[in-house]
């Protein structure tokens, strides 16, 4: 099992989507970046990579990061799949997804309505300094998260 890049799916292009897992021992927040081209195979991916580090690692708060997404092709369909089951982070844990573009943030918008009952405090901003601030961390100092 892998945790710093999941499995990287490819596109019709033969682009793929890159999905980095650093922790910030300090402020205690895993931060998921995506990079790339963002699939439905690729948001799937990902978030069964994140759900693997979680089910093995003490409670933290996290943080995914879209800023590094060039395109997005995930379906709603897709959405409402991962809204509809269980949380990749704990529903007790604070999460944010960081959503600089509007097609990613009216897709996280859905994913936040759609699965409030089971992610309460799961927060949509449109940059990482929002995100921070909201987590109350004012010195980042992320590392990558070890292979297992």
């Amino acid at each position: 099992m892998e945790y710093p890049r999941a499995k990287r799916p490819k596109s019709a292009e033969g682009v793929s989507v890159g999905c980095v897992l650093d922790f910030d021992a300090k402020n205690v927040v895993l931060r998921v970046t995506l990079d790339g081209l963002v699939t439905d195979e690729g948001l799937v991916e990902c978030n069964a990579t994140v759900a693997r580090y979680y089910a093995s690692h003490p409670p933290c708060r996290g943080i995914v990061d879209f800023s590094k997404v060039t395109k997005f092709e995930v379906s709603s369909d897709t959405i409402r799949r991962l809204a509809s089951g269980s949380p990749a982070i704990p529903s007790e844990n604070v999460r944010v997804l960081v959503t600089p573009t509007d097609v990613v943030y009216g897709m996280a918008r859905m994913f936040q309505v759609l699965g409030e009952k089971t992610r309460p405090e799961l927060h949509v901003v449109r940059t990482l300094e929002a995100a921070y601030k909201l987590l109350g961390v004012e010195s980042p100092e992320f590392s990558p998260v070890p292979a297992a």
